[in-house]
């Protein structure tokens, strides 16, 4: 599947008290780049909810001014749910700072059940794509136990 992208600058705002990126303000951009890449494929904004963030790992500081590109891939699909796979990464040194998945459910835009989506994961175009994917189902596959 594609991969989209969106940045931000961190900002004295988003600070905690370490002076690094307050781990909420990443989620938050971890979820709206999630929501970006759903919506990018999916096209109807109205019917994308957010169901669940899995596996967030924060794995370097992020310092006040730092730029930080969100990358973020459709990594699995069940009928009605959407995984998506983000990264958020220093363009400037190519450091991963962290990491998740969210899980989007597609609803009926009156009723607000859930429904089924018409998309399909495409062949994986590199390793990475497949690590990915391999990395959601089995993940997905514990917590079903």
């Amino acid at each position: 599947m594609k991969r989209y992208e969106t940045s931000i600058m961190v900002k004295p705002d988003e600070l905690n008290h370490h002076n690094t990126l307050f781990a909420g303000n990443g989620v938050k951009h971890l979820v709206e780049a999630g929501f970006f890449t759903v919506a990018r494929q999916y096209k109807n904004v109205d019917e994308i909810v957010c169901y669940a963030l899995n596996d967030f790992k924060f794995l370097v500081p992020v310092k006040n001014g730092s730029i930080i590109t969100y990358i973020g891939q459709i990594v699995r699909l069940t009928t009605s749910t959407i995984t998506v796979y983000v990264e958020g990464i220093n363009p400037l040194d190519e450091k991963v700072h962290m990491s998740g998945m969210i899980t989007y459910v597609i609803v009926d835009e009156n009723t607000r059940q859930k429904k089924a989506h018409s998309l399909s994961l495409d062949e994986c175009v590199d390793d990475t794509e497949k690590r990915l994917r391999q990395y959601a189902n089995c993940f997905f596959e514990k917590s079903l136990k």
